[in-house]
């Protein structure tokens, strides 16, 4: 597998992990909870800004 195919199987399940999250964080009855899930989904989509660039590059 080569790296642009890896990123971009990457990508897909990250972004398939954040709609789950978002989903979750909707859900969530407690704030510390919905903080929990949204700081995640921060992380992932820092994660997916760097893949976008990396696959720009390629």
């Amino acid at each position: 597998m080569d790296e642009k195919m890896m990123l971009t199987y990457n990508r897909a399940s990250l972004k398939m992990i954040r709609n789950n999250l978002q989903v979750y964080a909707v859900e969530a009855s407690d704030s510390v909870a919905q903080n929990t899930y949204h700081e995640s989904m921060m992380k992932i989509d820092d994660l997916l800004a760097n893949i976008d660039l990396k696959l720009k590059e390629i």
